[in-house]
This record gives structure tokens, C-alpha cells and sequence, in this order.
């Protein structure tokens, strides 16, 4: 009887693979930037963008992976932009890109708390950098062929497994830089995906 009750349980939690996706909007007058894990909770830029998944706070998601990109879309309400794993001079300033390619990049880490209890104390942004090799005849531009990339390798992913996100916990992941970026990064944005299996109606809403 108690193995069909735990079955059962399982089963209503509809289990699925899932991602989602945080994001916050990066400037140049702070090194420090936090996401907003559900709609309840705030980012740094106070905003949450249409482009976002953000988790249901009665689900859990066991995230085996998870991803760190920028973009540089052209407002707050932008939804066709490219997401990148370097400063690309097309989408960025040439002031720009040194910065993510730099100060980001190079040198910033990624943390994460739950309840004030430190679960990732550090986490090199580079391990998700990644300039991709080109196939270029020309100058980076219109006249020249696009980069070589595959979203599901290259500097895009590395293992965190069994990270739980659950919706009913104080969940803060952030980014920080030594220094604040040199730079007006305009409406540049920088993405989090966490990527797993996601249980819904995990969690009880009081």
C-alpha cells in the first residue's frame, strides 16, 4: 500500500524536463547582479522581462546543468535577440565586448545562496566563456559568414548536478565582478538557464 501512496505521489508531480530562464540587465554603476528565481522575487534591474521562464512556486526543479550567456537586445521589451558566450562585435561596442571579454568573462564568478546558506561560494564566469572558431574570409561583419556554434556544447553548459530549485525557498543567484564593467553596457543583458527535471505541484503555496 505504501509503495501505490509513493507511487502515486510521484506520478501527480508530473515529472518533465524543463529549463528556466532568469535574467538581468547589466550596468556599468554596480559589480554586482542578482536574479529573480520566481515572479515573486526581484532582479537588480526590477523588471521581468518578457524573454524570461521563471519557476512556478509550487515547483522543484533538479537542475543537472545550467548556462550563462549575454545579449544585447534593443530594449527592455526585446524578444528577437541572440544570446552569446563572448563580447561579439556585431551585437556589442568594440568597448563593449573588451568589458564582457574582460572584466566579465575573465575575471567575474557566479554564485548562488538558498536561505542564506551558501550552496555555490564560487563559480568562474569563464567556464561558460567560449569564442567560438570562425569560418571568416573578412572582417567580423555583413560581408563575413556567420560564427561556428552549437548551443548544446561550447562553453554554453557545465554540470552542477542535483542542484534543487525549489519555489517556496529564498533562492538568490548572482554575478559578481571585481569591478563594475568600464562601459555603458546600454540594454545588454545577462541570461541564466537552468535546465533539468522539473515536478510540478511539488511544493504546497500557503
Amino acid at each position: 500500500m505504501a509503495s501505490k501512496l509513493c507511487n502515486q505521489w510521484v506520478n501527480d508531480r508530473k515529472l518533465s524536463q524543463n529549463e528556466i530562464r532568469l535574467e538581468v540587465e547589466l550596468s556599468n554603476n554596480s559589480n554586482s547582479f542578482t536574479f529573480g528565481v520566481t515572479s515573486q522575487q526581484a532582479n537588480s534591474t526590477n523588471v521581468v522581462f518578457p524573454t524570461e521562464k521563471r519557476l512556478q512556486q509550487s515547483d522543484i526543479l533538479i537542475s543537472s546543468e545550467y548556462k550563462i550567456f549575454v545579449a544585447k537586445p534593443a530594449s527592455r521589451t526585446d524578444t528577437n535577440y541572440k544570446l552569446r558566450t563572448y563580447g561579439n562585435t556585431v551585437d556589442f561596442t568594440a568597448a563593449q565586448a573588451a568589458a564582457l571579454d574582460g572584466e566579465f568573462y575573465s575575471n567575474g564568478y557566479f554564485t548562488m545562496k538558498v536561505n542564506n546558506d551558501v550552496i555555490i561560494p564560487l563559480r568562474g564566469l569563464f567556464n561558460h566563456h567560449y569564442l567560438p572558431q570562425t569560418q571568416q574570409t573578412a572582417a567580423l561583419g555583413a560581408g563575413a559568414p556567420n560564427d561556428q556554434f552549437r548551443g548544446a556544447e561550447d562553453g554554453a553548459i557545465t554540470a552542477e548536478p542535483n542542484l534543487l530549485i525549489i519555489g517556496q525557498k529564498t533562492y538568490v543567484p548572482q554575478i559578481i565582478l571585481n569591478t563594475a564593467l568600464p562601459v555603458d553596457m546600454g540594454f545588454t543583458r545577462t541570461i541564466l538557464i537552468y535546465a533539468g527535471i522539473l515536478a510540478q505541484n511539488a511544493t504546497v503555496i500557503s
